[in-house]
């Protein structure tokens, strides 16, 4: 099941990219780029109220931001849990993953000159093997 779940990540970005559609402001495909820069990073972390997805991150990224608690549970009665989390995971990602890596297999076709990081500046597009 988790191979299926990465495979069918890895269609929904390269069928955007052949057609050409690759925006790079439609939430879902930059949701969909964040999980897939974290793939090649190692373990992620998907952080949910119910269907709700609060944030995906890193897994250490995540780990950081939950220890860290402290540091941010005063912010819990202003802005509520979800965005007091969000926020202090932001602030851990920025410092730790400025920024994130795509590669793509050479059978992929299409391969983009560039590609933005889904929300941290300017991503590196290699070609995988």
């Amino acid at each position: 099941m988790i191979w299926f779940f990465w495979t069918r990540l890895e269609s929904m970005l390269f069928n955007k990219i052949q057609q050409g559609k690759l925006d790079d402001h439609d939430p879902m495909m930059l949701e969909i780029k964040k999980l897939l820069s974290y793939d090649t990073e190692g373990g992620w972390a998907v952080l949910s109220k119910g269907s709700n997805i609060i944030s995906n991150g890193h897994g250490n990224t995540v780990l950081t931001t939950l220890v860290e608690y402290d540091l941010w549970k005063e912010e819990i009665p202003v802005k509520g849990f979800d965005l007091a989390y969000d926020d202090h995971h932001k602030k851990v990602h920025g410092v730790t993953y400025p920024c994130c890596r795509f590669e793509f297999p050479n059978t992929a076709g299409r391969i983009p000159e560039g590609m933005k990081c889904p929300g941290f500046g300017i991503g590196k597009v290699t070609n995988g093997y």
